[in-house]
Order: structure tokens, then C-alpha cells, then sequence
């Protein structure tokens, strides 16, 4: 569990390398969204290689779930994004408790790591743009 943990949290950290260059052209929470919806269909990718009609309607479904959240998020608050991220974290970590899809036994440990560390992320970034806009309709 320890190994999972540190490798979730080498993982998470490129994001925060790339986050200021990747900022100047693309907006945060166009990135967020982008990678909850490609996380939301990881377990699809799982569940077609275990080749279950049953699985892949279930991950598909959850998929299409987090695709939602990313897309009201986006349009609605951004904070919704970092909150659908953790979530993410959530249901692998639920996928491995019930058996539903088969995924790598430390996939759940450390994907919660991954999305639990991003989401407090681009939490704090939302949040701050959100501080900075407020700022600017004061003073304006």
C-alpha cells in the first residue's frame, strides 16, 4: 500500500510542472475537465478486456457520469470538476471492494492518490481565479 501511495504521488506531480506552462495557452479548467472525462473511461478500458456486456454497460454508464460532471463543471463552476476528480478516486477505490470490473490489484490505492492530490489542485486553482475575479469586479 505504501509503494502505491508513493507512486501515486510521483505520478501526480508532473501536473504541477506543467500546470503554468500548459495555463498561459489552455485554461485550467478546460485541462481539469479533459482529464476527468479520459479518467472516467479508464475502467471501460478494463471492463472490455474482460470482455462482460454486463461490466461495460456499468463503466460505460459511470463514464458517461464523470463526462457529465466535467461538462457542467466547465459551463456552471469549475469547482465541480476538482470535486468530480475525487470522486473518481472514490469509485476505483469502491470498484475494488466489490469486484465489479478486474483492475490491477493497486490500481485503487493508486489512482486515489493521483485524484486525490489533483483535486485539491485544481480545487485551490478554481478557487483562487474565482478570489481574482471577484477582485477585478470590485475594482472595476
Amino acid at each position: 500500500m505504501l509503494l502505491e501511495l508513493f507512486w501515486g504521488l510521483i505520478t501526480a506531480l508532473p501536473l504541477f510542472v506543467l500546470m503554468p506552462l500548459l495555463r498561459k495557452i489552455i485554461p485550467a479548467k478546460l485541462i481539469a475537465a479533459t482529464i476527468l472525462v479520459a479518467i472516467g473511461f479508464i475502467y471501460v478500458g478494463f471492463a472490455l478486456k474482460e470482455d462482460s456486456t454486463g461490466e461495460i454497460v456499468l463503466e460505460v454508464i459511470a463514464a458517461l457520469v464523470f463526462y457529465f460532471i466535467a461538462v457542467i463543471g466547465f459551463v456552471k463552476n469549475p469547482k465541480l470538476i476538482a470535486i468530480g476528480i475525487l470522486l473518481h478516486g472514490i469509485w476505483d477505490f469502491i470498484h475494488h471492494l466489490t469486484d465489479a470490473t478486474v483492475n490491477p490489484t493497486y490500481w485503487p490505492v493508486y489512482c486515489l492518490t493521483i485524484d486525490a492530490i489533483w483535486s485539491i489542485y485544481f480545487y485551490n486553482i478554481f478557487k483562487k481565479e474565482a478570489t481574482e475575479i471577484k477582485a477585478e469586479t470590485v475594482t472595476i
